[in-house]
C-alpha cells in the first residue's frame, strides 16, 4: 500500500508543484509588468497634472518638462520628450523599470502624443451665459457654444460647420436647423431640427480666464497708457507716435497694462493684443478695451484666413469695439472679452457692410452697417493659433509596449 501510495501520490505532487511554480512565476511576472506600467503611467500623469494647473506656460519649455529619474521601492521611471511648438504637440516616452538600474528585471514603455488646444479657436461663437437670437434668416458658421440656455425666436436660423453646445436648454422652432451635432445639458431641445446626432451632455469646455502676469512676463511690446498700434505688411507693427517693432518668428504679444489699445492694419505674423485692467468694467469708460477702428486683415492672397505665418487675437478684460464711418469694415482673428456678455459693439455708417472672419465671444450690439453683417468662422485658427492663448492638454494617441 505504501508503494502504491508513493507511485500515485508522487507524480500528482510533482504535477501540482510544477503548476504552482508556473503560476507563481506568472504572478511575479505580472506584478513586475504592472509595477513597471504604473511607473510609466505615473510619469505621463504628472505631465497632465502640470498642464491642468497652468493653461499658458511650460508646455514646450525644456526646463518645465524635464524630470529627474524617479526611484521607488520596486523600480524607477525615466522620461524623454519631443516638444513641437509649431504644431502645438508634445511627444512623451516614459519608461518604467521594475528592479534596479544595475539589474532591471522588467521594462514597460508608454508613448503618448499630447495636443495643446485652446477653446478660443474651437467655436465660431462663444457666449459665457444664456443667449437669445431674435433675428430671422441668419446663418452661424463654425461651432456655437453658450454657457447657459440658448433661445432662438427668429425663423430660418441655421448653424453650419460645427457642433452646437448648450449648457442648459435649447428652445426654437423646426425652422431652426443645426447642420451638425447638438450637445445640451438641460431637459429640452425644443422643436429644433438636428441633422446630426443629439447628445444630452456637453463636452468639457471651461470659460477661459486671462493671466495678465503671463503676458507681463512674455510681451514683445508693453504699454501702460492708451496706444494705437498699426500693423504693417512687412512683418512689423508701429506704435503711433513711437517706434516700429519686428514681429518675432514665434509671434508677438502686445500687452496693455490697465489701458486701452486701438488696432488696425495688415497683419504679417502671429500676433496677440492683450488689454488688461485692474478691475472689471464696461465699454463706456473702463480700461481693458481693444478698439478696432479700421480694416484689420492678413497679408497675402488669403487675407481673411489664418495661416502658418499669420494669425491674430484680441484679448480684452472688459470690452471689444469695432468702428468705422463712411466705408465698409473687415476684421479677422479671435476677439475675446473676459467680462460680461454684452461688452462687444459695432458702430458705423448706414448702408455699409461689416465682415468678421474668426471668432467672437459675445453678442455684438450694432449701430449702422445696415448694408449687411457677416460673421464667419476661420477654421485655420485651430491649426495656426495666435501666441499666448490659454490652452488645455488633450491626449490624442498612446501606445504601450
Amino acid at each position: 500500500m505504501a508503494l502504491v501510495v508513493m507511485l500515485v501520490a508522487l507524480p500528482i505532487g510533482l504535477y501540482f508543484y510544477q503548476q504552482v511554480s508556473v503560476l507563481l512565476r506568472s504572478a511575479v511576472a505580472e506584478r513586475r509588468q504592472k509595477t513597471a506600467s504604473a511607473l510609466a503611467n505615473g510619469a505621463v500623469s504628472d505631465y497632465f497634472r502640470q498642464f491642468s494647473q497652468n493653461a499658458y506656460g511650460g508646455h514646450y519649455d525644456t526646463d518645465a518638462l524635464s524630470r529627474p529619474e524617479s526611484f521607488y521601492s520596486a523600480g524607477y521611471s525615466t522620461v524623454t520628450f519631443i516638444p513641437d511648438e509649431v504644431n502645438r504637440t508634445l511627444h512623451v516616452k516614459a519608461t518604467g523599470v521594475y528592479g534596479t538600474e544595475a539589474r532591471p528585471l522588467t521594462t514597460r514603455i508608454l508613448e503618448a502624443l499630447v495636443q495643446f488646444s485652446s477653446d478660443l479657436v474651437q467655436y465660431g461663437t462663444m457666449i459665457n451665459g444664456a443667449f437669445a437670437i431674435g433675428a430671422s434668416n441668419v446663418t452661424y458658421d463654425g461651432g456655437f457654444y453658450t454657457n447657459g440656455n440658448l433661445t432662438v425666436t427668429g425663423a430660418n436660423v441655421r448653424f453650419n460647420g460645427g457642433p452646437v453646445v448648450v449648457r442648459g436648454n435649447l428652445a426654437g422652432a423646426a425652422s431652426v436647423v443645426i447642420d451638425g451635432d447638438l450637445y445640451y445639458s438641460g431637459s429640452s431641445f425644443g422643436s429644433v431640427t438636428v441633422l446630426g446626432q443629439r447628445y444630452n451632455y456637453v463636452p468639457d469646455v471651461a470659460w477661459p480666464t486671462l493671466d495678465f502676469s503671463y503676458y507681463d512676463a512674455h510681451y514683445t511690446y508693453k504699454a501702460t497708457a492708451a496706444q494705437t498700434i498699426v500693423f504693417n505688411s512687412t512683418g512689423t507693427f508701429t506704435v503711433v507716435g513711437g517706434a516700429t517693432y519686428a514681429i518675432p518668428a514665434q509671434g508677438a504679444i502686445i500687452y496693455g497694462e490697465n489701458c486701452n489699445l486701438t488696432v488696425r492694419g495688415v497683419v504679417s505674423g502671429r500676433v496677440t493684443v492683450v488689454a488688461g485692467a485692474a478691475a472689471a468694467g464696461n465699454c463706456g469708460s473702463a480700461a481693458g478695451r481693444v478698439i478696432v477702428n479700421d480694416n484689420l486683415y492678413y497679408v497675402g492672397a488669403s487675407s481673411i484666413s489664418a495661416g502658418p505665418n499669420q494669425s491674430f487675437a484680441a484679448l480684452a478684460r472688459n470690452c471689444a469695439t469695432f468702428s468705422k464711418t463712411g466705408a465698409n469694415l473687415l476684421v479677422v482673428g479671435v476677439y475675446f472679452v473676459e467680462q460680461g456678455t454684452t461688452n462687444m459693439s459695432l458702430s458705423g455708417s448706414t448702408g455699409r457692410v461689416f465682415w468678421l472672419y474668426g471668432v467672437r465671444t459675445q453678442g455684438i450690439s450694432v449701430s449702422g452697417f445696415t448694408g449687411g453683417r457677416s460673421l464667419n468662422y476661420d477654421a485655420n485658427l485651430r491649426s495656426f493659433p495666435p501666441p499666448g492663448l490659454p490652452e488645455k492638454a488633450l491626449l490624442v494617441n498612446w501606445k504601450q509596449h
